[in-house]
């Protein structure tokens, strides 16, 4: 503690540093070399105090005040602002060092400083070397550089090293040494894994007897394979990928997209190429091998907030969704600013508008609404199988138990199957439509509905009997030519048939009689379109319908009659839609029987012929022939097939999750004046493509979202792999390489080892895009296993580690410290993926903040432990209310992308460590492990607490305080109880019987003191 305390108040006193001075120190330390370089020295310059003027966009007020371009050399050269003789009479010096109002540049009222003497010196040195111009650093393809020579090949584990070590040693400078092995494993569990190391694991590789580098390599191989390494990976993701439960605006409503995250979850843990993770989710629903899982992550792309708000402009919103995906993406991937570029040529970098909306035509294609724009969505299984094995395992079992039974499937199903009702498919010979669609008669004898689609469509279906007739089925049948591969015409891939009649021509009269229906049943209805309502003598709005546009699946309803109809009649069949919005049956086929079937699993299955009869459906049939007619050993296992299936289907229910779909005919793309949804410029259309700066995505690739999602992960893109290896940097040591994480543009910050970075960049792709192995590199490099040890001269040399002399030290996020609090407390659920959960929230917040009437509820807080110790990675996300303890430690609100958080420092952050329920209910059960712990005196158990909390062995007079501190507590309780009590009564997670309730309660003030210490919510 006198360490912590001691490194408390030097940090205190560090903040007084200017660091606008920094930045210039800096600056000019990385170009202390004798040239004058233009991406790193001179363009920093010019785009933060002349671009707005005179940069790439023409278009602005600004621009058009003055064709001069400072970005462009020719230009320049034009208006002759350098005097290559006397670089100091150049034009550009004398109007950045003039006194003069009318003339100084930057002007004085554009609210940007005047340039530096040493800026200044650098426009000089520049002009006087040919003012050579570069193109971006960023938009140049990385190759691979040679690694520098270093003298003392001790400070070289890999090639990071050589790079860092080289620039400190041009800083006359040392790296530091290699920190302690409490400090390692603490470091790079939490960097890895999100959690602290346990005892047993920090235990273990104090006592590991091999080399130091031996010994952490096993470490990281370890943290590496574990599951809570997908989960750490991604919590990055879901800020860029904007993750949050509700949907944002007003009334922001819940919606389940978590069987997305799960698969995030499963990449990562899966090691998924980054390749193959960035097509999946750009466009993982036009893979020509496209599957439900690529389908799945295409949700990255429908994270963003939808309303569903009275009174909005549909096209408005939906512009906006479009457009949110563009930022999204060109964030993620490219490392670029594009929304500058929505409403004008960007000022800074060469986007120009047109380049904005080629981009946008990517992602303009879905077949969405700005209200209530959920749709397309799909019900797709999650990836991850926690808890489903053992229930797998077990029916498996069962299976093979009951195959060894000898049943006489063959004589029982022919004895049943008397009783069953046989179909006769019915030749569509006459087959009108009233609103003018075509019937194309099937090899199968179906009729696919072609040509005219009206909004509301009647069938009529003319046939004779060969046979009397009981029973008429109607078979709603799916063809890739309807929407969605459905069953239906309407827009959704879903139909409503409102009413289902049969006439007949009885006796010898020649006029239809109606022909009463007993019962309908189906194999599947939509909630509150039940098939019964086509039988109801109404024909309006409602019907049966069969969630087609999730569910797009062969369906059947079966129609008993009350009279059977004689042998030779003349029948006619009505199918009526009167839904609207083209939602009838797109190809359908009839059958009749002799036989009232009895409807039932078994009637149903024994109806399919053998021939078409699947595995699955032959098992079922099995079980349900031995339910009927096995033995009582064969129905017992049967019952428990029954029941253990019935758990893993509830342990596999999934929510729709919205994805990616592409319209047959894409929608027509032009620039928007200022980029307003409704003020297209139709005299400037566009087609999909990629700003000319960065590359082209070539004739040869498909001209969509995949041809984007191939080319952002090209070896001749230059972004992907610098912006995403920077950000595996970022994550590792607290600020990228490239601290500007968010942009990789002029107004971003140059790299601080631009050859690193492209090495980095190179090895990325050249491993085939193995995120694992780059870590590893990362993580095993000495530059990483730094001590993180600061002084006062060091700070103020260097005070963001960006010469990287130390080991990263660094706040935790919020849902680290949450989560290390569970975790050392004991009461962290481990259990990997599943839907949002709920722990402690303040009472009432969410009515206080977002009170919508008839559409807000109030947060459903929870007492079960499932709900209150899952991961923070699992807790419920509301847009307008994001959990409030995490907000206070810098969580972002989910509303956008972010990649790089905010770090704050503030009182609050106090306030909640000690007063949040679930810190002082994890303080208790810490005590609790201390307690329980073994240790024979009261010394030893603090000490297994603090090595618990901090990683290592408290020092001498560390212990000292806190074990005063516990003293002074327990004489405090035993005195008064009812105050332990008190303490002991916070959360909803009761502790077993404790027999001396005032010694517990001192050790939970000992914890909640622990875990406030600076070590604990800090790594490093």
């Amino acid at each position: 503690m006198v360490r912590v305390i001691g490194e408390l108040m030097f940090s205190l006193k560090m903040v007084g540093i200017i660091f606008g001075c920094w930045i210039s120190i800096l600056h000019l330390s990385y170009g202390q070399e004798d040239t004058v370089e233009f991406n790193r020295d001179v363009r920093p310059i010019l785009s933060d105090r002349c671009f707005l003027c005179h940069g790439p966009d023409r278009a602005s007020e600004e621009g058009q005040a003055t064709d001069l371009r400072l970005d462009d050399r020719a230009s320049a050269i034009e208006f002759d602002v350098f005097d290559f003789e006397n670089p100091s009479k150049s034009e550009l010096i004398a109007r950045v060092t003039t006194a003069d109002p009318d003339t100084k540049m930057p002007p004085p009222d554009s609210q940007k400083h005047s340039l530096s003497s040493a800026e200044v010196k650098i426009l000089r040195a520049w002009i006087g070397a040919g003012a050579n111009y570069e193109k971006h650093w960023s938009y140049q393809t990385p190759q691979r550089p040679e690694l520098p020579e270093v003298a003392d090949q001790a400070d070289v584990f890999n090639a990071i090293d050589a790079f860092v070590v080289a620039r400190v040693m041009r800083e006359n400078r040392k790296p530091s040494a290699v920190a302690e092995r409490s400090s390692l494993i603490r470091r790079v569990t939490f960097d890895l894994t999100g959690l602290p190391p346990s005892f047993a694991e920090i235990e273990a590789f104090e006592n590991d007897k091999s080399p130091l580098r031996i010994a952490y390599g096993k470490v990281v191989d370890r943290l590496l394979s574990s599951e809570h390494y997908g989960e750490q990976m991604a919590r990055f993701w879901l800020d860029s990928a904007r993750y949050a439960d509700t949907s944002g605006y007003q009334y922001d409503r819940e919606r389940k997209q978590w069987v997305w995250r799960d698969w995030v979850i499963n990449a990562f843990n899966t090691n998924m190429p980054f390749d193959q993770f960035t097509v999946e989710q750009i466009a993982g629903d036009l893979l020509p091998e496209a599957t439900d899982q690529t389908r799945l992550a295409t949700g990255f792309n429908r994270n963003h907030p939808i309303t569903i708000e009275g009174g909005v402009v549909d096209e408005e919103y939906r512009t906006e969704y479009v457009i949110d995906r563009v930022v999204t993406a060109s964030t993620v991937w490219l490392g670029q600013t594009f929304t500058c570029a929505r409403c004008h040529d960007h000022k800074y970098d060469p986007i120009s508008q047109e380049d904005f909306y080629r981009f946008y035509a990517f992602f303009n294609n879905v077949p969405e609404r700005g209200l209530n724009g959920f749709a397309p969505n799909r019900v797709i299984a999650s990836p991850l199988k926690a808890g489903h094995d053992q229930l797998e395992l077990r029916i498996a079992k069962l299976e093979g138990k009951l195959a060894e039974l000898k049943t006489p499937i063959n004589q029982w199903e022919s004895d049943v199957r008397k009783q069953v009702a046989k179909w006769e498919i019915l030749p569509p010979v006459n087959v009108i439509s009233s609103g003018g669609a075509t019937p194309k008669i099937m090899e199968d004898q179906s009729v696919l509905m072609v040509g005219e689609n009206p909004i509301k469509d009647d069938y009529e279906f003319v046939f004779e009997t060969k046979q009397s007739v009981q029973a008429i089925r109607l078979e709603a049948m799916v063809d890739p030519s309807l929407v969605n591969g459905s069953a239906s015409r309407g827009f959704n891939g879903n139909y409503v048939l409102s009413e289902f009649i049969v006439e007949a021509k009885l006796g010898d009269g020649d006029l239809y009689e109606p022909v009463k229906i007993a019962s309908a049943s189906a194999d599947y209805e939509q909630k509150r379109y039940t098939v019964d309502l086509t039988i109801d003598g109404r024909v309006d709005a409602t019907g049966w319908a069969v969630d087609g546009n999730v569910r797009p699946d062969n369906r059947l309803a079966i129609y008993s009659l009350e009279t059977p109809i004689p042998r030779g009649t003349t029948v006619r069949i009505k199918m009526l839609h009167r839904y609207g919005g083209s939602h009838q049956i797109g190809r359908f086929r009839v059958s009749a029987s002799t036989i009232a079937p009895t409807v039932g699993p078994l009637e149903d299955l024994l109806a399919i012929d053998l021939a078409n009869r699947s595995a699955e459906q032959t098992n079922r049939l099995r079980e349900l022939l031995v339910m009927r007619l096995g033995s009582k050993e064969m129905r017992q296992i049967v019952n428990e097939l029954q029941t253990v299936r019935a758990e893993l289907k509830k342990a596999l229910v999934v929510p729709a999750t919205m994805v990616m779909q592409e319209m047959p005919q894409p929608r027509p793309v032009y620039v928007l004046e200022r980029g307003e949804y409704d003020k297209p410029i139709k005299e400037r259309p566009v087609t999909p493509g990629v700003p000319s700066t960065i590359g082209t995505l070539g004739v040869d690739g498909p001209q969509n979202r995949l041809g984007l999602a191939q080319w952002l992960v090209s070896s001749k893109q230059p972004l992907t792999a610098r912006v995403s290896v920077n950000r595996f940097w970022q994550r590792l040591f607290g600020v990228g390489i490239v601290k500007t994480s968010e942009d990789f543009g002029a107004q971003g910050e140059y790299p601080s080892h631009p050859d690193l970075l492209d090495w980095l960049a190179v090895e990325f792709m050249e491993s085939g895009w193995d995120v694992k192995a780059i870590l590893k590199t990362m993580v095993s490099s000495r530059t990483y296993m730094q001590s993180s040890r600061i002084t006062e001269a060091s700070f103020q040399w260097d005070p963001e580690n960006r010469f990287l002399t130390r080991g990263p030290r660094v706040r935790l996020d919020a849902e680290e410290i949450r989560d290390n609090s569970l975790a050392v407390s004991g009461l962290l659920d481990h259990k990997i993926g599943g839907a949002s959960v709920y722990p402690y929230h303040p009472q009432g917040l969410w009515m206080e903040v977002n009170n919508r009437p008839g559409y807000s509820r109030a947060y459903p807080h929870q007492t079960q432990a499932e709900q209150l110790l899952r991961r923070t990675l699992y807790t419920f996300w509301k847009r307008t209310v994001p959990p409030p303890s995490m907000s206070t430690f810098d969580a972002p609100s989910r509303e956008y992308c972010v990649v790089r958080r905010s770090s704050t420092n503030t009182p609050l952050q106090a306030l909640v460590m000690l007063h949040d329920p679930q810190f002082v209910e994890a303080a208790r059960f810490l005590g609790k492990r201390m307690l329980d712990s073994g240790r024979p005196t009261i010394e030893s158990k603090i000490a297994f607490g603090f090595k618990c909390c901090t990683s290592r062995d408290p020092a001498e007079a560390e212990l000292k305080v806190l074990v005063e501190t516990y003293y002074q507590r327990l004489e405090q309780y035993q005195a008064d109880l009812s105050a332990a009590d008190q303490t002991l009564g916070v959360g909803g997670i009761k502790l077993t019987v404790v027999k001396d309730r005032a010694e517990l309660a001192a050790l939970t003030q000992v914890a909640r003191l622990l875990m406030n210490l600076s070590e604990f919510l800090t790594k490093g």
